[in-house]
């Protein structure tokens, strides 16, 4: 599919709004840490997703930690899969 981080930003828009969607699969999609930290955002209002597949995105320290602070918030997502996305061990 190759969204990158130029998609991003019209999937976070809708998930915002979305309230039945409950499994996302965007792996492999290049979003970047732009990507992850529009996602993020979305996560904040979003209460009906409880899967989100991120491997292979090059989301960065950056964009994990923007998802790990939406987390404290998002109380739906049970499942946050985040393989092979150059995170390292601070992230």
């Amino acid at each position: 599919n190759q969204i990158g981080e130029a998609g991003a930003p019209q999937l976070a828009a809708a998930l915002q709004v979305n309230s039945s969607l409950t499994a996302l699969y965007l792996c492999n999609n290049q979003i970047g840490e732009a990507g992850a930290t529009q996602l993020a955002a979305a996560l904040q209002v979003n209460s009906s997703l409880t899967s989100l597949y991120l491997a292979g995105n090059q989301i960065g320290e950056a964009g994990a930690a923007q998802l790990a602070a939406a987390l404290q918030v998002n109380s739906s997502l049970t499942s946050l899969h985040l393989y092979d996305n150059e995170i390292g061990e601070p992230g």
